[in-house]
């Protein structure tokens, strides 16, 4: 598509200048004058005479990638057909892409882990929602101003798959230098490919270049389906050994070989960099729920490179094409055969065993989730003298009673059928209302014993309800287990998977009050900071070396003999801040990714779960100064480097306010260990909606 469109309004949006063109959309810059904003408009490709399903299935798609509400998710705005041009509308980045980045030269291993996290963590959020990406590339993910990433254009493959789909035959949709195996074949795809693709990217972040490259692309996606992956220690001295196994599971040509989840391949690339390496799967290893051909997604705002293309040949097979001949075809067909089956016989060594593939959650294909329901009201839990004692509601637009009839308002645990009263909810004439903030008189954590809310019609107010309800909210009863299990003191001790049996919140291990998972992480972080304190204060280079090894090894949980002297010392308590993140991790991953947990609880989880990454990623910094601490022969050399570990030991615990914004958040680069305790009770808030939901 020319830059033809300059100068005309799509809907509400003015295009005022051409920002790039590739195989599968064009991307102009646009001016919204009722917000004066900027905003980037993405066109898809001329279709004179659009037929109405494809119209439909392209609504429908964006409406599913709409709700995707992630911070390193590039959000659509909106999106519109008219003039038989699609165009989708999302925030315009200031900022360049991850191949920008990429070929402006080498980038560390330290810098390439803190952007695979925020992949990660995107891609995930958006298979438990049942959305594949389908063209994962550096293209795709921009980076803003801050250094953050943002994964763009969720939806738009699967749109021109849809299209070719409708025209030809034999078409195969993506890019072929990070095109999955399956891709390949025109097989249905899972999260997997994503997860392949992203193996791909984070090899040419290490290497500065793609793992396979050929004249055409088609002879690069047979590369893909049967040719060894290259070792990145061949082409980067100095990788770590530990690194190896991890890229070629990644990498790996049978979906069912590869990681599980992306932020499971995150943690062991994490991990291997560091020099803590082990072969057992990370704690997020786990299987993410994805729908194999929904209708995914929509999000532009990425210029779209030229190596993105679409596949396609009318009533020919690309790969017959490819080499011109039927025998050619057969060759490929053995191939694969012996590839696949010599991977599942051998899977490269040191990797751990991938689940099989009958743990694959699939749902139908097709299959949307409904849109949002309208919500009357918030019920939100708040701390007045014990953590989480206070609940207040208030509400919107409702109905008011009938005349002699009240509202009253009740918490209700869905598993137990445990039920209290709240009050009574008075509502004026226009439907709105609060009801007084209730107490918990022995200062119980709410959250902890309800999960639901209900607004029932009573002809007055008694012990229990007996009228109908007419609003109502719940969460998972599963929240309240984790919530449990992260924040609070209990005298159950920690879950049997925890191995921290006897491990006492206040620091006493023979105590039968047991600490929380987020008790036992800001336990051993209190302790690594005043090590980092005693190194920084050392008088002599031996006492630094000792105390920053007794740094790094309590963050880690490890006895590792950083200083030399022949012995690991680890004068914590043995289990590490990374122990306990993993844990939270799993408690999240659990709930998260569960058949009843709504979307809106999903995106609250990722509140907790950035300050958790953010915690990773300040330990991965303190334990990338060890090398020049160590090595030193002199305080001076480091003290700066040591200033630096004090002060990131200090930011794992509080936190810091990195925007300026006058308050430590829940994003990536500011919330700390403190900051899960508050937000943690905000994800356990109740949107109400009208009738009954709790049956």
């Amino acid at each position: 598509m020319s830059s033809s469109l300059i100068g005309r309004k799509l809907g509400k949006y003015e295009i005022v200048e051409l920002v790039g063109q590739g195989g599968m959309a064009t991307v102009y810059k646009g001016y919204q004058a009722d917000i004066d904003r900027y905003v980037a408009i993405k066109v898809l490709p001329p279709h004179p005479g659009l037929d109405q399903q494809f119209i439909e299935r392209f609504r429908l798609e964006a409406r599913t990638v709409a709700r995707l509400q992630h911070p390193h998710i590039l959000p659509l705005y909106d999106y519109g057909v008219q003039d038989d041009i699609l165009y989708l509308v999302t925030a315009f980045v200031e900022g360049g892409s991850l191949n920008e980045r990429i070929h402006r030269g080498r980038m560390s291993p330290g810098e390439i882990a803190r952007l695979l996290r925020q992949m990660a963590s995107a891609l995930d959020f958006a298979h438990r929602q049942g959305i594949i990406h389908r063209d994962i590339k550096p293209d795709n993910v921009l980076v803003d101003r801050e250094g953050h990433v943002l994964l763009a254009d969720f939806g738009i493959a699967k749109i021109a798959e849809g299209e070719a789909r409708l025209t030809v035959t034999g078409g195969l949709v993506g890019t072929p230098a990070y095109m999955s195996p399956e891709q390949g074949r025109g097989e249905t795809v899972t999260g997997s490919a994503d997860i392949y693709s992203l193996g791909v990217v984070v090899y040419e972040m290490l290497t500065g270049r793609q793992p396979y490259t050929a004249s055409t692309p088609m002879q690069v996606v047979l590369k893909h389906m049967t040719e060894p992956v290259p070792s990145v220690r061949a082409e980067i001295a100095g990788l770590p050994p530990t690194l190896e196994p991890i890229m070629q599971r990644v990498l790996a040509k049978d979906p069912d070989s590869r990681y599980r989840t992306a932020m499971s391949f995150a943690e062991d690339f994490e991990r291997a960099i560091q020099g803590a390496m082990d072969t057992k799967p990370a704690v997020a290893d786990v299987v993410p729920t994805t729908v194999p051909g929904a209708l995914p997604p929509v999000n532009p705002n990425l210029t779209p490179p030229p190596t993105t293309v679409i596949v396609q040949e009318r009533g020919y097979s690309p790969l017959v094409l490819l080499g011109g001949f039927g025998i050619i075809a057969l060759l490929v067909v053995v191939v694969v055969v012996l590839v696949l089956n010599s991977q599942r016989e051998a899977p490269p060594t040191g990797l751990p065993p991938a689940p099989p593939a009958t743990l694959r959650a699939t749902q139908a294909a097709g299959v949307l989730p409904p849109p949002p329901a309208q919500t009357f009201g918030r019920a939100s839990y708040t701390t007045t003298n014990a953590l989480g004692d206070t609940l207040t509601l208030s509400v919107l637009n409702v109905k008011p009673p009938p005349a002699g009839r009240v509202y009253a308002a009740w918490l209700k645990n869905t598993a137990t059928g445990d039920t209290m009263l709240l009050g009574e909810l008075a509502v004026d004439a226009l439907g709105s209302g609060a009801l007084a903030p209730y107490i918990d008189p022995d200062g119980r954590p709410l959250f902890t014993l309800y999960n639901a809310i209900a607004i029932t019609e009573e002809p007055r107010m008694a012990e229990m309800p007996t009228g109908a309800i007419v609003y109502s909210a719940s969460v998972p009863p599963e929240l309240m287990g984790m919530l449990t299990e992260i924040l609070l003191q209990s005298k159950d001790g920690f879950p049997a998977g925890a191995a921290v049996s006897g491990y006492g919140g206040d620091g006493d291990q023979d105590s039968d009050q047991k600490g929380s998972l987020l008790d036992g992480a800001l336990l051993e972080a209190q302790t690594a900071a005043q090590h980092a304190g005693f190194a920084a204060a050392s008088s002599n280079i031996g006492g630094m070396h000792a105390h920053y090894e007794h740094t790094i090894n309590i963050l880690n949980g490890g006895a590792v003999d950083y200083d030399g002297n022949g012995r690991g010392e680890n004068p914590g308590r043995g289990v590490g801040v990374v122990r306990f993140l993993d844990l939270i991790d799993a408690q999240l991953d659990a709930v998260a990714g569960g058949p009843e947990t709504p979307r809106s609880l999903q995106s609250d989880l990722e509140f907790i779960r950035a300050c958790t990454q953010n915690a990773r990623l300040w330990i991965g910094e303190i334990g990338a100064l060890d090398q020049a601490i160590i090595a030193a022969s002199d305080i001076t050399q480091v003290a700066d480097q040591a200033a630096r570990a004090v002060e990131l030991a200090a930011t794992i615990i509080n936190g810091t306010d990195a925007n300026g914004s006058g308050q430590v958040e829940p994003f990536e680069g500011e919330c700390g260990l403190e900051q899960i305790r508050t937000f943690g009770a905000l994800v356990a808030s109740l949107n109400l909606t009208e009738g009954n939901v709790l049956e």
